[in-house]
């Protein structure tokens, strides 16, 4: 399980967390060493996976709708 915090720009900080469970083992243990051999932690990679994963959707949906020709 992993925790994200995530802090919005405005004097009174909010915080919004939640739990992200991995179902996967093997996937735990691949986060695990990939973060020991990197030293960053399991939630920045979380992080960045999520990240990457909302931008392929968003770009996916551009195409869909033209915004974006393919090369």
């Amino acid at each position: 399980m992993v925790m994200e915090e995530k802090h919005k720009s405005s004097e009174s900080r909010s915080k919004e967390s939640f739990i992200v469970q991995i179902a996967n083992p093997m996937l735990h243990d691949r986060l695990h060493t990939l973060s020991v051999e990197y030293s960053i932690s399991e939630e920045m990679f979380v992080n960045i996976a999520i990240k990457r994963l909302i931008d392929d959707v968003e770009l996916v949906r551009n195409l869909r709708l033209g915004r974006i020709k393919p090369e």
